[in-house]
């Protein structure tokens, strides 16, 4: 005896207790559950001409289509008959996969905060440096940075108060800047990085009184983060809950770190997080539509690696 159809629930079980299904599974099969970007597109478009509800997420790997349970069935026979009305042509082979970016030079990069504080924290009477004059000279004073000193938002990532506060951005900070990389390539990755914890310092400066001072490389740190959050956003575009739960675990992170301790610069981590999360938005946005060059990476990682050089340069000959 056939079991008679199932009821969709009322309004209130639809609204706040929904359960989903991922459709590939059912009509393709568990061993092929996820779909392309156009497949996404095209079965989203056949389930809206009939009017099924539907939602499509990124997973990064690939699409997903799911349905509420209560429309599992429907849902599957609009697509059957879709596939069946509409043969796919013979599919070519997917793309090869992106290369892993190599994280050498992440690990470089943090080796080198680690070398310039061990450097500037001691007095070297015979050149005329002392720890003294490296803080006065570089450190993002509002009044100053905002006064035309502009080396200042980025000479200040290098500089910190101890071994511990330059150990810990150095381990944290190389572990975000990696993953980031890893998405962008270290040319791009590495760029935006700064780019973010340069304009984090900037806007900090820019809400915090004259006499306000900030150093330390955990603008950059927090910008990464919150890069990683919207390089994650990005992805989700067509799904709201994509969207938002990045960006949620990236303020979380923010909570966790970056909001303790009594030499804490909460603004800081704030506008670097902010500035961050702008940047890797724009950066997703751009990743979907073209993929830069190896050439370009080449010439972005040259900008990344001479920009906080060049800063001190800056800040010796205009000091």
């Amino acid at each position: 005896m056939p079991l008679p159809p199932r009821r969709p629930p009322n309004l209130l079980r639809r609204v706040f207790r929904p359960s989903w299904e991922n459709l590939a599974a059912l009509v393709r099969g568990e061993d092929r559950q996820d779909l392309s970007r156009a497949e996404a597109r095209i079965w989203s478009l056949a389930l809206e001409s009939r009017r099924v509800p539907h939602r499509v997420r990124n997973l990064g790997r690939g699409w997903r289509l799911e349905v509420p349970v209560w429309y599992v069935e429907r849902a599957e026979r609009e697509i059957r008959r879709y596939l069946a009305e509409n043969p796919r042509p013979q599919e070519s082979p997917p793309p090869p996969p992106r290369p892993r970016a190599n994280d050498l030079p992440t690990w470089l990069a943090m080796l080198a905060l680690l070398s310039f504080h061990a450097l500037v924290s001691r007095p070297l009477p015979s050149l005329g440096l002392y720890p003294q004059q490296w803080l006065e000279l570089g450190q993002a004073r509002a009044e100053l940075l905002l006064g035309g000193q502009w080396w200042r938002a980025a000479t200040a990532l290098t500089l910190h108060g101890d071994a511990a506060h330059v150990l810990s951005n150095a381990v944290i900070g190389g572990i975000f800047a990696g993953l980031v990389c890893r998405e962008l390539g270290n040319g791009l990755g590495w760029l935006l990085i700064l780019a973010g914890g340069v304009l984090g310092s900037v806007c900090n400066a820019l809400i915090q009184n004259p006499e306000h001072s900030s150093i330390g490389f955990s603008t950059a740190v927090f910008a990464a983060a919150a890069i990683l959050s919207g390089l994650r956003a990005a992805d989700g575009a067509l799904d709201f809950r994509s969207f938002v739960v990045p960006v949620a675990a990236g303020l979380g992170i923010l909570a966790m770190l970056g909001s303790a301790g009594e030499n804490t610069d909460l603004g800081a981590h704030l506008m670097g997080f902010a500035t961050g999360l702008v940047l890797g938005l724009a950066a997703g946005a751009l990743k979907r539509a073209v993929e830069p060059p190896v050439r370009l990476q080449w010439v972005m990682g040259a900008a990344a690696l001479a920009l906080l050089p060049a800063a001190w340069v800056w800040a010796w000959l205009g000091g």
